[in-house]
C-alpha cells in the first residue's frame, strides 16, 4: 500500500474515533451551561493564532493557537472544550478553503480538504479530552484556579497531556506518509519548538485563572501570545538560514567543476518531474527536491585533483569519490531539518542490482522514494557535458535508462523518468540559461 494511502486511512480512523467520542458524549455537551463571552473570545483568539501558522518543517506548522487551546480546557467543562477546539479547527480550515478559492478562481479538491478538516479537528478533539481527563481525575474543576500545590501539578500534567496526545496523532499522520519513524518526526520537531509550546501552556493557565475572574483579561493575552510567536518565528528562520546556507553550499560545489555549473539545480527539477509522476504526496515532491538540491554536498570534501580531473578516475581516485555520499550525509547529519532526508543523500548512488556505492544496498530494498534522485542525478549526468565526452541526446538518455531499468534503477521510478521527461526540450548544456536557485 502507498504511504499516502496509509496516511488517508489513518487519519479517517482518528476521524470516525473522535465522531463516536462526540456522538457518544454529545448528551452532556447539551447540559452544559454556555458562557457566551468566554466562548466568543476564545473562538476569536484561535481563528486569529490560526491565520498566522509557523512551518517547522516541510510538513509540519504550529501556531500560537496552542495557547488559546490550553485556556479553553482550564476555562470550560471537558466536553464543551473539546467541542469548541475542535470547532475552531475546523472552521479555519474551511476558511482557508474559501480564501484559495476566491484567489485562484479553482475548486480545490474536497476530498482532500474534507479529510484534512476531519483529521486536525478529530486530533485537537482528543487532545482536549486527554488534557481535560487528567484535570478531572486530579479534581480540578473548569475555571477554578489552582488552590493547592496538586492543582498545579494537575495543570502541568493537563498540558503534558494535550501536548503528547497531538503531537503523537500528527506525528504518526505524517510517518504513515512519508515511510519514517514517528519518534524521529517528534524529536525532529521538539528541538526547535518545546520551549516556546512550555510558555505557550504558560500563558494559556495564566489567561485562564485571570479570566475566570475577570473575564474582560482574556482578550487582552494577545501580548504575550504575539510575543511568544516572534520568538518561535526567528527560531525557524534561523533554521531557515542553515538550510539556505547548504543549498548555497551545494552549489558552490558544482561551480568548482563548469561542466557540473547547476548540476543539484536541475536534478531537483527532473527528480521533482519524476516524483509527481510516481504519485508521491506533496511533503514528499518537497522531501525529494530538498534531497536533490544537496546530494552531492559531499563533495566539498574530495580533493580537486580527483573531483577536477579531466580524464577518468584510477581505482584509487575512484574509491574516494565514491565517499561523498557518506560525507554529505555526516555534513547535513547536525541540521535536524536534514533528517528526513539523510537517507536519500547517502543511498543516491545505490543501485537496483546492489552494484552501487557506498553500501552496496540492493535497491529494491530501498524505500521508492530513495530511488529517485539515482535516475535524476544519472539522466542529468548523460545530458550534461564532461571533459571527457560530449553530452547525451536527450532521447539517447532516456533509451539509457530504458536499458538500465531493473539493474541500475528501479524500473518504476525509470518509467516515471520517461514519461515525464520524454516531451521535455533542453537547449544544449554551453547554451542553457540558468535554472533559478529554489530556496
Amino acid at each position: 500500500m502507498a504511504p499516502g494511502r496509509r496516511s488517508e486511512i489513518y487519519r479517517l480512523a482518528v476521524g470516525l474515533a473522535a465522531a463516536a467520542l462526540f456522538t457518544a458524549t454529545f448528551s452532556l455537551l447539551a447540559g452544559v451551561a454556555v458562557d457566551g463571552w468566554v466562548i466568543a473570545t476564545l473562538a476569536a483568539g484561535g481563528l486569529l493564532a490560526l491565520r498566522f501558522p509557523l512551518h517547522v518543517s516541510l510538513s509540519e506548522k504550529i501556531s500560537v493557537v496552542t495557547a488559546v487551546f490550553f485556556a479553553a480546557v482550564l476555562l470550560l467543562p471537558v466536553v464543551q472544550a473539546a467541542a469548541l477546539v475542535a470547532a475552531i479547527s475546523g472552521v479555519d480550515i474551511a476558511i482557508a478553503a474559501t480564501r484559495r478559492v476566491v484567489a485562484n478562481r479553482e475548486k480545490p479538491p474536497l476530498g482532500v480538504v474534507a479529510l484534512s478538516l476531519f483529521f486536525n479537528a478529530s486530533q485537537l478533539y482528543f487532545s482536549a479530552w486527554a488534557a481535560g481527563l487528567v484535570l478531572l481525575a486530579a479534581g480540578v474543576t473548569a475555571g477554578g484556579g489552582i488552590n493547592r500545590g496538586q492543582d498545579a501539578f494537575a495543570v502541568i500534567a493537563a498540558a503534558a497531556a494535550f501536548y503528547v496526545t497531538n503531537h503523537v496523532l500528527v506525528a504518526t499522520a505524517v510517518a504513515f506518509g512519508t515511510s519514517r519513524n514517528p519518534l524521529a518526526i517528534m524529536r525532529t520537531t521538539q528541538k526547535v519548538v518545546l520551549a516556546q509550546f512550555a510558555i505557550l501552556y504558560l500563558i494559556g493557565a495564566i489567561a485562564a485563572y485571570a479570566a475566570a475572574r475577570w473575564p474582560w483579561l482574556l482578550a487582552l493575552t494577545v501580548v504575550p501570545a504575539v510575543l511568544a510567536y516572534h520568538s518561535l518565528r526567528q527560531r525557524i528562520e534561523i533554521r531557515r538560514d542553515a538550510m539556505r546556507a547548504m543549498e548555497r553550499m551545494a552549489d558552490e560545489v558544482d561551480r568548482r567543476d563548469p561542466y557540473t555549473y547547476q548540476h543539484s539545480q536541475r536534478v531537483a527539477i527532473y527528480a521533482h518531474a519524476i516524483s509527481r509522476r510516481l504519485g508521491f504526496n506533496g511533503p514528499e515532491v518537497q522531501m525529494i527536491e530538498l534531497a536533490a538540491k544537496v546530494h552531492d554536498i559531499g563533495k566539498i570534501r574530495i580533493p580537486d585533483a580527483v573531483l577536477l580531473k579531466p580524464g577518468k578516475l584510477t581505482d584509487a581516485e575512484r574509491r574516494v569519490m565514491q565517499t561523498h555520499p557518506r560525507l554529505g550525509f555526516d555534513i547535513l547529519k547536525p541540521f535536524s531539518e536534514y533528517a528526513k532526508v539523510l537517507d536519500l543523500v547517502l543511498t543516491h548512488h545505490e543501485r537496483y542490482d546492489g552494484r552501487g556505492y557506498p553500501n552496496g544496498t540492493v535497491g529494491r530494498r530501498l524505500l521508492l522514494i530513495a530511488q529517485v534522485i539515482p535516475v535524476a542525478d544519472s539522466f542529468d549526468a548523460m545530458t550534461s557535458a564532461r571533459a571527457y565526452r560530449g553530452a547525451r541526446t536527450w532521447e539517447s538518455a532516456l533509451e539509457e535508462l530504458r536499458r538500465g531499468a531493473g539493474t541500475q534503477w528501479n524500473p518504476q521510478v525509470v518509467q516515471a523518468a520517461v514519461a515525464a521527461l520524454a516531451q521535455e526540450e533542453r537547449a544544449p548544456a554551453e547554451h542553457a540559461s540558468p535554472v533559478p536557485v529554489m530556496a
